[in-house]
Protein backbone atom coordinates (compact mmCIF):
# COMPACT_ATOMS: atom_id res chain seq x y z
CA UNK A 1 0.00 0.00 0.00
CA UNK A 2 2.91 2.22 0.37
CA UNK A 3 4.00 2.07 -2.84
CA UNK A 4 1.90 4.72 -3.97
CA UNK A 5 2.96 7.13 -1.24
CA UNK A 6 6.41 6.81 -2.67
CA UNK A 7 4.91 7.32 -6.08
CA UNK A 8 3.09 10.42 -5.23
CA UNK A 9 6.04 11.57 -3.16
CA UNK A 10 8.36 11.31 -5.94
CA UNK A 11 5.95 12.89 -7.81
CA UNK A 12 5.85 16.05 -5.94
CA UNK A 13 9.52 16.33 -5.11
CA UNK A 14 10.11 15.98 -9.13
CA UNK A 15 6.98 18.49 -10.18
CA UNK A 16 7.36 21.10 -6.89
CA UNK A 17 8.33 23.99 -9.25
CA UNK A 18 5.12 24.05 -11.47
CA UNK A 19 3.24 22.30 -9.22
CA UNK A 20 4.03 25.56 -6.94
CA UNK A 21 3.63 27.87 -9.50
CA UNK A 22 0.64 26.57 -11.08
CA UNK A 23 -1.57 25.72 -8.53
CA UNK A 24 -0.62 28.82 -6.63
CA UNK A 25 -2.03 31.01 -9.60
CA UNK A 26 -5.11 28.78 -10.00
CA UNK A 27 -5.38 29.50 -6.22
CA UNK A 28 -5.27 33.56 -6.20
CA UNK A 29 -7.66 33.79 -9.15
CA UNK A 30 -10.11 31.23 -7.80
CA UNK A 31 -9.86 33.53 -4.21
CA UNK A 32 -9.83 36.55 -6.24
CA UNK A 33 -6.82 38.16 -4.60
CA UNK A 34 -4.77 40.54 -5.75
CA UNK A 35 -1.66 39.58 -4.49
CA UNK A 36 1.78 42.20 -5.16
CA UNK A 37 4.79 40.74 -6.98
CA UNK A 38 6.73 40.50 -3.51
CA UNK A 39 3.76 38.27 -1.88
CA UNK A 40 3.23 36.03 -4.96
CA UNK A 41 7.10 35.08 -4.79
CA UNK A 42 7.45 35.10 -1.06
CA UNK A 43 3.90 32.43 -1.51
CA UNK A 44 5.92 30.42 -3.87
CA UNK A 45 8.89 30.22 -1.50
CA UNK A 46 6.79 28.87 0.94
CA UNK A 47 4.65 26.60 -0.53
CA UNK A 48 7.70 25.14 -2.50
CA UNK A 49 8.97 24.21 1.32
CA UNK A 50 5.89 23.07 2.10
CA UNK A 51 5.73 20.54 -0.73
CA UNK A 52 8.69 19.06 0.14
CA UNK A 53 7.39 18.43 3.58
CA UNK A 54 4.70 16.94 2.04
CA UNK A 55 6.36 14.60 -0.26
CA UNK A 56 9.21 14.01 2.92
CA UNK A 57 6.24 13.35 5.11
CA UNK A 58 4.03 10.98 2.38
CA UNK A 59 7.09 8.32 3.18
CA UNK A 60 7.37 8.97 7.45
CA UNK A 61 6.04 7.49 10.09
CA UNK A 62 3.08 9.50 11.85
CA UNK A 63 5.90 10.54 14.48
CA UNK A 64 8.44 11.41 12.16
CA UNK A 65 5.40 13.78 10.21
CA UNK A 66 4.53 15.13 14.17
CA UNK A 67 8.05 15.97 14.47
CA UNK A 68 8.35 18.29 11.35
CA UNK A 69 8.31 21.76 11.80
CA UNK A 70 5.20 22.32 9.67
CA UNK A 71 4.61 26.30 10.25
CA UNK A 72 3.53 28.15 6.38
CA UNK A 73 4.74 31.17 7.56
CA UNK A 74 7.79 30.30 9.53
CA UNK A 75 9.46 33.85 9.64
CA UNK A 76 6.22 36.06 10.22
CA UNK A 77 6.43 37.45 6.95
CA UNK A 78 2.98 37.65 6.51
CA UNK A 79 1.75 38.52 9.79
CA UNK A 80 4.27 41.96 9.78
CA UNK A 81 2.69 42.77 6.48
CA UNK A 82 -0.50 43.11 7.07
CA UNK A 83 -2.07 39.87 5.55
CA UNK A 84 -5.02 38.95 6.81
CA UNK A 85 -4.66 35.12 8.40
CA UNK A 86 -7.92 34.22 6.95
CA UNK A 87 -5.96 34.88 3.41
CA UNK A 88 -3.28 32.75 4.50
CA UNK A 89 -5.62 29.92 5.60
CA UNK A 90 -8.12 30.14 2.54
CA UNK A 91 -4.42 30.07 -0.07
CA UNK A 92 -2.91 26.64 1.60
CA UNK A 93 -6.82 25.19 1.99
CA UNK A 94 -7.22 26.04 -2.21
CA UNK A 95 -3.90 24.31 -2.51
CA UNK A 96 -4.51 21.29 -1.21
CA UNK A 97 -7.50 20.78 -2.68
CA UNK A 98 -5.98 21.73 -6.34
CA UNK A 99 -3.26 19.39 -5.68
CA UNK A 100 -5.10 16.55 -4.90
CA UNK A 101 -6.96 17.22 -8.12
CA UNK A 102 -3.93 17.33 -10.26
CA UNK A 103 -2.54 14.33 -8.59
CA UNK A 104 -5.48 12.74 -10.61
CA UNK A 105 -5.89 14.60 -13.43
CA UNK A 106 -1.89 13.72 -14.18
CA UNK A 107 -2.56 10.14 -14.18
CA UNK A 108 -0.19 9.53 -10.44
CA UNK A 109 -3.06 8.22 -8.92
CA UNK A 110 -4.01 5.52 -11.69
CA UNK A 111 -4.57 2.10 -11.24
CA UNK A 112 -4.35 2.98 -7.08
CA UNK A 113 -7.30 1.32 -5.00
CA UNK A 114 -9.82 2.88 -3.09
CA UNK A 115 -7.72 2.05 0.48
CA UNK A 116 -3.92 3.40 -0.89
CA UNK A 117 -6.34 6.50 -2.15
CA UNK A 118 -7.77 7.17 0.95
CA UNK A 119 -4.27 6.61 2.94
CA UNK A 120 -3.05 9.01 0.76
CA UNK A 121 -5.55 11.34 0.80
CA UNK A 122 -5.18 11.13 4.73
CA UNK A 123 -2.00 11.71 4.76
CA UNK A 124 -1.53 14.96 2.65
CA UNK A 125 -5.06 16.27 4.16
CA UNK A 126 -3.21 15.63 7.82
CA UNK A 127 -0.03 17.55 7.02
CA UNK A 128 -1.65 20.57 5.38
CA UNK A 129 -3.80 20.70 8.70
CA UNK A 130 -1.02 20.44 10.38
CA UNK A 131 0.40 23.58 8.39
CA UNK A 132 -2.87 25.35 9.15
CA UNK A 133 -2.93 24.70 12.85
CA UNK A 134 0.69 25.65 13.46
CA UNK A 135 0.18 28.97 10.93
CA UNK A 136 -2.69 30.30 13.10
CA UNK A 137 -1.21 29.11 16.43
CA UNK A 138 2.19 31.18 15.59
CA UNK A 139 -0.10 34.00 14.36
CA UNK A 140 -2.63 34.18 17.49
CA UNK A 141 0.94 33.95 19.61
CA UNK A 142 2.50 36.90 17.58
CA UNK A 143 -1.02 39.01 17.69
CA UNK A 144 -0.73 38.10 21.57
CA UNK A 145 2.86 39.93 21.76
CA UNK A 146 1.99 42.49 19.78
CA UNK A 147 -1.66 43.16 22.45
CA UNK A 148 1.13 42.82 25.24
CA UNK A 149 3.19 45.50 23.64
CA UNK A 150 0.79 47.88 22.97
CA UNK A 151 -0.76 46.96 26.85
CA UNK A 152 2.34 47.89 28.02
CA UNK A 153 2.45 50.93 25.77
CA UNK A 154 -0.51 52.42 27.32
CA UNK A 155 0.26 51.34 30.83
CA UNK A 156 3.40 53.39 30.59
CA UNK A 157 1.57 56.72 28.89
CA UNK A 158 -1.92 56.00 31.26
CA UNK A 159 0.00 56.73 34.52
CA UNK A 160 3.03 58.87 33.67
CA UNK A 161 4.51 60.53 37.13
CA UNK A 162 5.14 64.34 36.27
CA UNK A 163 7.02 66.24 38.68
CA UNK A 164 5.78 70.12 39.36
CA UNK A 165 8.12 71.38 41.64
CA UNK A 166 10.71 70.47 44.26
CA UNK A 167 9.44 67.24 45.89
CA UNK A 168 5.82 67.50 45.00
CA UNK A 169 4.73 65.15 41.63
CA UNK A 170 1.27 64.32 39.88
CA UNK A 171 0.39 60.64 38.86
CA UNK A 172 -3.23 61.10 36.92
CA UNK A 173 -4.47 57.58 36.39
CA UNK A 174 -6.30 57.67 32.78
CA UNK A 175 -8.74 55.20 31.00
CA UNK A 176 -10.01 51.54 32.55
CA UNK A 177 -8.05 50.62 35.44
CA UNK A 178 -7.34 46.43 35.22
CA UNK A 179 -5.16 44.17 37.63
CA UNK A 180 -2.57 44.29 35.27
CA UNK A 181 -2.26 48.09 35.47
CA UNK A 182 -2.56 48.44 39.10
CA UNK A 183 0.05 45.68 39.54
CA UNK A 184 2.24 47.72 36.80
CA UNK A 185 2.05 51.07 39.57
CA UNK A 186 3.30 48.92 42.24
CA UNK A 187 6.17 47.23 40.53
CA UNK A 188 7.56 50.03 38.00
CA UNK A 189 5.55 53.59 38.56
CA UNK A 190 6.17 53.53 42.52
CA UNK A 191 9.60 52.82 42.63
CA UNK A 192 10.29 55.95 40.07
CA UNK A 193 8.59 58.40 42.31
CA UNK A 194 11.54 57.16 45.28
CA UNK A 195 13.56 57.87 42.73
CA UNK A 196 12.73 61.30 41.97
CA UNK A 197 12.62 62.24 45.25
CA UNK A 198 9.28 62.94 45.89
CA UNK A 199 7.88 63.70 49.00
CA UNK A 200 4.31 64.51 48.00
CA UNK A 201 2.52 62.41 45.22
CA UNK A 202 -0.79 63.85 43.67
CA UNK A 203 -2.99 60.93 42.40
CA UNK A 204 -5.38 62.59 39.97
CA UNK A 205 -8.81 60.51 39.60
CA UNK A 206 -10.52 62.40 37.53
CA UNK A 207 -9.50 60.34 34.30
CA UNK A 208 -10.63 57.22 35.71
CA UNK A 209 -13.94 56.00 33.30
CA UNK A 210 -14.76 53.47 35.40
CA UNK A 211 -14.65 52.65 39.19
CA UNK A 212 -15.94 49.88 41.29
CA UNK A 213 -14.75 47.85 44.01
CA UNK A 214 -12.09 45.71 42.72
CA UNK A 215 -10.59 48.96 41.41
CA UNK A 216 -11.20 50.89 44.56
CA UNK A 217 -9.07 47.94 46.43
CA UNK A 218 -6.14 47.93 44.12
CA UNK A 219 -5.68 52.10 44.09
CA UNK A 220 -6.15 52.78 48.24
CA UNK A 221 -3.37 49.78 48.73
CA UNK A 222 -1.24 51.47 46.74
CA UNK A 223 -1.85 54.93 48.66
CA UNK A 224 -0.74 52.49 51.55
CA UNK A 225 1.95 51.67 50.12
CA UNK A 226 3.14 55.78 49.43
CA UNK A 227 2.59 55.64 53.00
CA UNK A 228 5.32 52.93 53.97
CA UNK A 229 7.87 54.63 52.00
CA UNK A 230 6.99 57.66 53.79
CA UNK A 231 5.80 59.32 50.48
CA UNK A 232 2.48 61.55 51.42
CA UNK A 233 -0.23 60.57 49.18
CA UNK A 234 -3.00 63.45 48.39
CA UNK A 235 -6.18 62.75 46.41
CA UNK A 236 -7.34 64.85 43.66
CA UNK A 237 -10.28 64.79 41.15
CA UNK A 238 -12.67 62.37 43.91
CA UNK A 239 -16.03 62.43 42.21
CA UNK A 240 -18.87 61.17 44.80
CA UNK A 241 -19.31 57.79 43.12
CA UNK A 242 -15.60 57.11 44.18
CA UNK A 243 -15.84 58.60 47.31
CA UNK A 244 -19.22 56.41 48.28
CA UNK A 245 -17.28 53.36 46.77
CA UNK A 246 -14.48 53.84 49.17
CA UNK A 247 -16.88 54.62 52.17
CA UNK A 248 -18.88 51.17 51.43
CA UNK A 249 -15.10 49.43 51.61
CA UNK A 250 -14.87 51.17 54.71
CA UNK A 251 -11.53 52.89 53.56
CA UNK A 252 -11.21 55.89 56.05
CA UNK A 253 -10.10 58.98 53.98
CA UNK A 254 -10.57 61.53 56.83
CA UNK A 255 -6.68 61.83 56.96
CA UNK A 256 -6.27 62.31 53.31
CA UNK A 257 -5.76 65.15 51.46
CA UNK A 258 -8.09 65.65 48.86
CA UNK A 259 -8.93 68.65 46.16
CA UNK A 260 -11.21 68.91 43.77
CA UNK A 261 -8.94 68.94 40.84
CA UNK A 262 -4.85 69.22 40.31
CA UNK A 263 -5.47 73.36 40.04
CA UNK A 264 -6.94 73.31 43.08
CA UNK A 265 -4.39 71.86 44.92
CA UNK A 266 -1.30 74.08 43.49
CA UNK A 267 -2.90 76.84 44.27
CA UNK A 268 -4.07 76.46 47.60
CA UNK A 269 -0.43 75.06 48.49
CA UNK A 270 1.41 77.72 46.76
CA UNK A 271 3.98 79.53 49.19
Amino acid sequence: MDIILHKVAEFIREENKSLTKNLLMQATEELQLDLTDEQLAKHCELIGRLLDKVALGLISTRQETLDMEMDYDIDHYFYYDGTLLKNTVEIISTFRLSLLHELQERGVLENSSAAELSKLYHHVIYIFDDALRKTTTNFNLENQKLLDSNEQEIMELAAPIVPIRRGVGVMPLIGEFTDSRAAYLSTEVIPKVVDLDIEQLVIDFSGIHHFDTNVAQQIFQIRDLLQLLGIKPILTGIRPVIAHTAVSLGINMSDMQTYGTVKEFLELTEH
